[in-house]
């Protein structure tokens, strides 16, 4: 193995995986290394669904006059991903760099995999002497190793429900979890107009203002709108994105937050910004494809409004999903838009193969197993229809799904 797949092993064996064991430890790490902050203005950005492309929106937007750094999670194909500074994921000797520093910090403290990854991400950012530090949650809000960051805004871009294992199963448990990432007097964007009452409770507690979709900012027939700290309403154009406007809302009133100035840049940088394996859509051969990571019911439920808006319907969904995801109302979901399902193998410890998967959808199937196989059959009976092929679920899924594109 190259020498920072063999950091990675390691961290996976030697060191406890579990996310909710508290943030005493990193925090001590943390400490020890000084990168928290990792910038002198940080947004700390949970939810269930958004997050990713609202990362990538504000880190496009905000790095035409700033240093920025940014942390994603997970990671589609190279663990470099996760770790960003100026637009370009980390190399991996500057990883094995942070890795090491982090090691001679810490002692005897365990750290996780994801522990590692999030203060390799603060320790660059630091290092790089980033203006500013865009860090994404992993899971939930309050436990997670994020939150060791005090925010000077926080992001929550929506609450649904998944990881119930962890979270609770209930929007307001859930919420309650995310509003963890909440600070005192710090301001909060909601991605959604409907917030749980937990996390209105918690802003009200902490009098942190909150800044609410449809009712400070959002997207109307011709332009976004959005509200300054000092209670200005700007108004931008809807410029031409890869990014779902809904994201495109709530980055730019974060945005709006963080260096107003910023968002006379919008119109320049829009159609400069991307976000892999959200709503992606290749042209291959004859068919259209379209890759997703939606892999829970409100990123479905989002999905379907998309496959509406720019085709109508797929000829045929294949669905690839981890062990512990609701596939039934996924699929469920979709079947309005949805000609044919197919069921594609997924890999990992909570992978399932797609004959499971298949039978738990309840659905009619036309194809089931491995991706290249279901890629064969799905190309042989979908040959009437529109074209289009969509392809969502796990990151792991979605990842092979890239490469198979790339070829």
């Amino acid at each position: 193995m190259a020498p920072l797949d063999d950091w990675l092993a390691s961290f996976g064996t030697t060191h406890p995986s579990h996310v909710l064991r508290g943030l005493d430890r990193i925090r001590e790490v943390a400490r020890r290394l000084d990168v928290n902050p990792p910038a002198p203005t940080t947004a700390v950005i949970a939810g269930t669904n958004g997050k990713g492309s609202t990362v990538a929106v504000l880190e496009t937007l905000l790095g035409v006059r700033h240093r920025v750094g940014a942390t994603i999670s997970p990671h589609l194909h190279r663990f470099n991903e996760r770790v960003r500074v100026a637009g370009k994921d980390a190399t991996d000797n500057e990883l094995i760099d942070a890795f090491e520093a982090i090691t001679a910090a810490r002692g005897d403290i365990p750290l996780s995999y994801f522990e590692f990854g999030i203060l390799a991400a603060l320790y660059r950012h630091r290092t790089s002497e980033c203006d500013v530090s865009l860090l994404e949650v992993g899971l939930g809000g309050r436990l997670d190793a994020v939150n060791i960051v005090d925010a000077d805004v926080a992001v929550i871009t929506s609450i649904g429900l998944d990881h119930q294992q962890y979270l609770g199963d209930t929007h307001e448990l859930i919420g309650a979890e995310k509003a963890g990432v909440l600070r005192r007097g710090v301001p909060l964007v909601f991605g959604t107009n409907d917030p749980p009452t937990s996390v209105l409770d918690r802003a009200a507690t902490l009098d942190a203002p909150v800044f609410l979709a449809g009712r400070d900012f959002g997207v109307m027939d011709d332009h976004y709108f959005v509200t300054d700290a000092s209670a200005k309403r700007r108004v931008l154009p809807t410029a031409a994105c890869d990014v779902d406007s809904t994201n495109v809302a709530t980055a730019l009133q974060a945005a709006a937050l963080i260096d107003p100035r910023c968002l006379g840049d919008w119109d320049c940088v829009a159609e400069d910004i991307r976000n892999p394996g959200r709503f992606e859509v290749v042209a291959r051969g004859q068919a259209t494809y379209v890759v997703d990571v939606a892999h829970n019911v409100d990123g479905a439920r989002f999905l379907r409004g998309q496959i509406e808006q720019h085709f109508g319907c797929v000829d045929c969904a294949l669905v690839g999903t981890l062990e512990d995801k609701d596939v039934e109302a996924i699929v469920g979901e979709l079947d309005t838009v949805t000609r044919h399902f197919a069921f594609v193998d997924t890999h990992g410890q909570r992978g399932q193969r797609g004959v499971d998967t298949a039978s738990r959808a309840a659905v009619d199937s036309i194809a089931s197993g491995s991706l290249e196989e279901v890629l064969e059959q799905v190309r042989a009976s979908t040959s009437r229809g529109n074209g289009v092929i969509l392809v969502l679920g796990s990151f792991d899924l979605v990842e092979r799904m890239r490469d198979w594109l790339a070829r």
